[in-house]
């Protein structure tokens, strides 16, 4: 399909901020984009990218939340398996170790053998280094 007039536009100058580290312009510019294009062909590459300004400022719980929604309402998006895993590095971060524990696992089961399941396992040896897994 092809993206809506002004949608690609508008993902490329929130993405552009990202990738600036202009991160609260970022968050602020992909809810934009996702209030304008809920349905769009990109909302679920800009609900991703929104957490990931999230993450990456440290929003831990704003970030979970909106990994989350990706995954809820784009269950089948490429971006799908990134997001599980980002849930999971987020109950990390929040120290919710049980959580992350089964959240990073779940990667593992449902992605073998990819780029996420590699760096799930990689958390997840942390987690057992750090004493923080039974």
């Amino acid at each position: 399909m092809i993206p809506q007039a002004g949608e690609q536009q508008a993902y490329e100058a929130a993405f552009a901020a990202l990738r600036e580290g202009r991160y609260a312009e970022s968050a602020r510019r992909f809810s934009g984009f996702l209030e304008q294009f809920p349905n769009g062909d990109l909302a679920d590459n800009a609900t991703y990218w929104l957490g990931e300004s999230y993450y990456v400022t440290q929003n831990y719980r704003i970030a979970l939340d909106t990994f989350r929604a990706l995954l809820s309402q784009f269950p089948d998006s490429a971006k799908a398996p990134d997001a599980m895993l980002k849930v999971g590095y987020c109950h990390y971060e929040l120290r919710e170790w049980t959580e992350a524990e089964r959240q990073l696992n779940d990667v593992m089961t449902r992605y073998p053998n990819t780029t996420v399941a590699r760096l799930a396992q990689s958390r997840l040896n942390a987690l057992r280094l750090e004493g923080r897994r039974p």
